[in-house]
């Protein structure tokens, strides 16, 4: 009896949720459906759409006019001349001889942008030690030993390229360059080798003329005083170059 009843319970079950079930997998079919339809609607709007667009986009290029605004462009400031020479005037501290005037000319060559090569002459005139001043002493040095030249080779190196504004409107090319180099000072009687340091500073006038301002330093060796030393020889100048 109980295994009849569950018997009839199973098939009234499934004649009655089967039709549910069924109705319930149509409806979600269908809304897919539907749902698909609109998005391929609206894709095939926005082709139509982006056609349309580009249509006008073409129009409108052919109709609108493009102005640009052209510049003048200097493109060559300085001369490309790699040869230069120039003329300094300054003051040399001999040590032991007081400070005095120093006139020298140089000639150089550019190797490239960076490197250039210097050749140096510099002449000046000692002035009397304190030896002399205090002790009353005879002249330890001729007039023609008190004659003091060098002449040597710098090698030349650009570190900062710049421009130094003087006004709003008013502006100069410059450029920082450290040398080293020897050569031969004649002091005393004597031709001693040389090492010389320099620090130079340019600004560059026009393009064929610079001013210079430069420190040096003139190391060599001296037994004026009866006992060998090096002396350090600062130099400071000013002039002007020319390049062609």
């Amino acid at each position: 009896m109980e295994i009849r009843f569950q018997r009839i319970f199973l098939v009234a079950l499934m004649i009655g949720v089967l039709p549910i079930f069924s109705a319930k997998v149509f409806a979600i079919e269908r809304a897919s459906t539907v749902y698909l339809n609109e998005i391929n609607a609206l894709f095939t709007v926005a082709l139509l759409a982006q056609e349309e667009g580009g249509a006008n986009d073409s129009s409108l290029d052919d109709a609108v006019i493009v102005e640009v605004e052209r510049r003048e462009v200097l493109e060559d400031l300085l001369d490309s001349e790699n040869f230069e020479f120039g003329a300094q005037l300054g003051l040399i501290s001999i040590e032991d001889f007081e400070s005095n005037l120093w006139i020298s000319g140089h000639f150089a060559y550019h190797i490239n942008e960076y490197f250039y090569a210097k050749a140096l002459y510099g002449y000046s005139k000692a002035g009397d030690t304190s030896f002399e001043l205090l002790a009353n002493v005879p002249p330890l040095l001729t007039d023609g030993e008190r004659k003091l030249s060098y002449y040597g080779l710098n090698i030349g190196y650009n570190l900062m390229p710049g421009e130094v504004f003087l006004s709003k409107d008013l502006a100069f090319n410059s450029m920082f360059s450290v040398e080293v180099g020897g050569g031969s000072t004649e002091f005393a009687g004597n031709n001693q080798f040389t090492v010389n340091f320099t620090a130079n500073y340019r600004l560059f006038l026009t393009d064929w003329i610079t001013w210079d301002i430069s420190m040096s330093d003139y190391i060599f060796d001296t037994n004026i005083t009866g006992k060998s030393k090096t002396t350090h020889n600062l130099n400071f100048t000013t002039g002007v170059a020319f390049y062609f």
